[in-house]
């Protein structure tokens, strides 16, 4: 059985949790929001009822967020209208806020309406959301907008019985490996981690925030603990800072693993370096379609380690002097694109840690490739199954060669992009096939 971590102070990481449905009453721990932009949210009791404490940080878009177990479903224009109680901090005067749904299926991707509190007292809050919209799987309330050219107000919130909408789909279970990521090998003296839970690294980010969507999921079936991210990119992306920034130049490799399963337009992510060295910057490495100029093809539905040499961001002008933030965008950094995204061991190495892969080292190649028959495989280290898949994570073809030469047969194929996953003596690899 899985098991998911969720944390809820802002210090630390920031969690979507899975609710159940409208109304929210917060008499159930699993109505529990997840804060993000250097917010904190709890479920607490106020004079014997049971309510959400938000306690707005001085980020301008600070708040929390939920995921729905079923979606709010606002596409009926006379059953949109979203009533919620809440209670100022004391003295607040009059504040901005904004209420969010994002992750849309059937209308816009987000939906979102702002408004104001007077005063300290609870009060009813009546939000009309309008024609045309669609179904939601998340909602994010902001305690601070930032609609006036900054709002840092802090203070704690409270959130009373939220309802309004129908109820929607329940969507599929979300797509998860069936294990986790491999641990790192990489020497203690020559790492500085990032993210990652199952070596104690000792040089480290010091996390002080994070921003957009996440949780920690445990994906050891074993009582061992070993997790990863999980980001729904159909609704946010994910990243983290610190305090530095953190002086990284001493180290030559960027290097992570991922997991990744396309739900939306074009299927990738782009892993983003931020600097500050007086100027905050951002550069990103692209993963998707090396034929459309991206750094590296995505890998659908399999744990992929990438390592990127550091001089692949400074040659963008990355400072590694001052490192500041990392983050996860969508493809493109668009909308129109989407997935589940796994990610684990977030690495900065001295060595390049697929030159130390025993595997990586197997000669083997295919060939012809492109083609319009069938691929020849030729290694020097035996192969025990073969596992083809499209561009969409769809297995296609499955063998077990036991050998160091065989074929895949490509007659059954369309034309078109797959990536073979090799599974051997000496571990396992995944290389792109073109069908013509």
């Amino acid at each position: 059985m899985k098991k998911i971590t969720l944390l809820f102070a802002a210090i630390l990481f920031s969690f979507a949790g899975y609710a159940q449905v409208f109304p929210l009453d917060f008499d159930d721990a699993a109505d529990a929001f997840s804060p993000f932009g250097g917010s904190g949210s709890s479920i607490i009791d106020d004079g014997g009822d049971m309510v959400l404490q938000i306690d707005g940080g001085t980020d301008n878009w600070d708040g929390a967020s939920i995921n729905f177990a079923t979606y709010v479903d606002l596409s009926d224009d006379s059953n949109n209208t979203i009533t919620f109680d809440i209670k100022p901090p004391a003295g607040a005067g009059t504040r901005d806020h904004w209420f969010k749904f994002e992750a849309g299926t059937g209308g816009p991707a987000v939906a979102e309406v702002a408004f104001s509190t007077t005063g300290d007292t609870w009060q009813t809050i009546t939000l009309d959301f309008g024609a045309g919209l669609g179904e939601y799987a998340t909602l994010a309330i902001f305690t601070d907008s930032g609609t006036s050219g900054g709002n840092s107000a802090t203070g704690a919130y409270l959130f009373d019985d939220i309802a309004g909408g129908l109820l929607g789909t329940t969507p599929s279970p979300d797509p998860e490996p069936s294990g986790p990521a491999p641990v790192p090998t990489s020497a203690d003296g020559n790492t500085y981690s990032i993210y990652n839970d199952t070596n104690s690294y000792t040089n480290a980010l010091n996390v002080l925030y994070s921003f957009g969507t996440s949780t920690q999921i445990d994906l050891d079936a074993t009582a061992a603990v070993n997790n990863a991210f999980k980001m729904n990119l159909n609704a946010d992306g994910f990243g983290q800072g610190e305090g530095g920034p953190d002086d990284v130049s001493g180290f030559g490799f960027v290097t992570f693993n991922y997991w990744f399963s396309n739900s939306a337009g074009t299927a990738g992510f782009t892993f983003i370096m931020i600097d500050n060295d007086g100027a905050v910057q951002e550069f990103g490495y692209q993963i998707g379609d090396t034929g459309n100029g991206d750094a590296a093809d995505v890998v659908p539905e399999a744990w992929t380690q990438v390592s990127i040499p550091m001089s692949y961001f400074t040659n963008l002008g990355f400072d590694s002097t001052n490192l500041f933030q990392w983050k996860v965008d969508r493809y493109n950094q668009s909308g129109d694109n989407g997935g589940f995204l796994y990610l684990d061991n977030i690495l900065l190495t001295v060595q390049d840690p697929l030159s130390t892969n025993e595997f990586e080292t197997v000669s083997f190649k295919a060939f012809p490739n492109p083609t319009n028959g069938d691929w020849n495989i030729s290694g020097t280290s035996v192969i025990n199954t073969v596992a083809v898949y499209d561009v969409l994570g769809k297995q296609v073809l499955a063998l077990e060669p036991n050998s160091n030469d065989f074929v895949i047969n490509a007659s059954s194929l369309r034309t078109g992009v797959y990536f073979a996953k090799i599974e051997g003596v000496n571990g396992s690899k995944t290389f792109k096939l073109i069908k013509e």
